[in-house]
C-alpha cells in the first residue's frame, strides 16, 4: 500500500496505525432504511439551534453495510478488508438552515475504529461503536418479493433497534404516504449538518462548531421498497415506540466524501 499523509492521531501511516488519510472519501455498499411518522413534540431537544425542523415529522432508521477508502485509495479497500468493511446505523431526521435543507443525525452506531474516528474527529457525526448485522441479496438470483431485509443493532450486550423490511417491489417508496412526505427531493437535500466539540485542556476552554457538507458523485441503484417493522429497545429512542411506521426501502449505493465546507456557527464556553 502506497504511503499516504495522515491527518489525525496517530501521525504515522505504517503498519495501519493511522485510521484515516485526506478526503476524497470513496464509499459504496448496500442500506436498508425504514421511515417512521412521530409525534413533533417529541423530537424537541433532539435538534440544535439554529437547525430547525423541515417538513413534516419524520424520522428515518438506516443500516449501512458498507466499505470505505478513508483516503487511501482503492488498493487499501483490497487489501484491508478487516479496516474498509463497516456496518453504521443512523437515526435520521430532516432539518434546515436559512434555507438550506439537510440531515441530522442525533444518534449514530458504527463498527470500526477508523469509521468512528474519522466521523467524529473530523464531521462531528455523533457515533458510538455497536454491533450490526444486516441481510444480504441472495448472489444466485436477485431479489423478489416477499424477501425480508433484517437489521439488527446493538451495543455493548443490549440491543439498541432491530427492523425488517419485506420487500414488495423494485422501486423507490412513494413520496407521500398517508399524506406524509417521506422525503425531500434528493438534489435539493444533499446537505448534512454536523457538529464538533472540541476541548482546548491548556484554555480550558469548549468550543462547539456546526458545519455543513454534501455528498459528491451520488449513485443509487437497485431500489427496493415494501412494508416494515421494528422494535426499539435503547432508551434514547424511547420516542420512536408509539411511532406509525410508513415504510421501508433497500437499495445499493455509493459517493465521494469531501471536505466539511460549510461553517454554521461556532460558540466558545469555559470549563472546570
Amino acid at each position: 500500500m502506497p504511503r499516504e499523509l495522515p491527518i489525525t492521531i496517530p501521525s504515522a501511516a505504517e503498519g495501519r496505525f493511522a485510521p484515516y488519510g485526506p478526503p476524497p472519501w470513496y464509499f459504496e455498499g448496500h442500506s436498508a432504511t425504514v421511515v417512521l411518522r412521530v409525534d413533533r413534540a417529541a423530537l424537541k431537544g433532539l435538534v440544535p439551534a439554529p437547525l430547525e425542523l423541515h417538513g413534516d415529522p419524520v424520522v428515518r432508521l438506516s443500516v449501512h453495510d458498507m466499505v470505505c477508502d478513508y483516503g487511501l485509495g482503492e488498493r487499501f479497500m483490497l487489501e484491508e478488508p478487516d479496516q474498509a468493511q463497516f456496518l453504521e446505523a443512523v437515526v435520521g431526521l430532516i432539518v434546515e438552515y436559512d434555507g438550506t435543507i439537510g440531515h441530522w443525525a442525533p444518534y449514530l452506531w458504527c463498527t470500526t475504529d477508523a469509521e468512528l474516528a474519522v466521523g467524529r474527529e473530523l464531521f462531528g457525526w455523533q457515533q458510538r461503536l455497536g454491533n450490526m448485522s444486516m441481510t444480504r441479496p441472495p448472489l444466485r438470483r436477485s431479489w423478489k418479493p416477499g424477501d425480508s431485509v433484517r437489521a439488527l443493532v446493538s451495543r455493548g450486550q443490549r440491543s439498541v433497534f432491530d427492523f425488517s423490511i419485506t420487500l414488495d417491489k423494485n422501486e423507490d417508496m412513494p413520496a407521500v404516504v398517508d399524506g406524509v412526505a417521506v422525503a425531500p427531493d434528493a438534489a435539493k437535500a444533499n446537505n448534512h449538518y454536523t457538529q464538533t466539540v472540541l476541548s482546548d485542556p491548556v484554555e480550558r476552554t469548549v468550543t462547539t462548531r456546526l458545519v455543513c457538507s454534501s455528498m459528491d458523485d451520488v449513485r443509487v441503484s437497485n431500489v427496493w421498497s415494501g412494508s416494515a417493522t421494528i422494535d426499539t429497545n435503547a432508551p434514547e429512542l424511547a420516542f420512536l415506540r408509539d411511532a406509525e411506521v410508513l415504510g421501508g426501502r433497500w437499495h445499493e449505493l455509493s459517493w465521494i466524501k469531501p471536505w466539511p465546507d460549510r461553517l454554521i456557527g461556532e460558540t466558545e464556553h469555559a470549563v472546570g
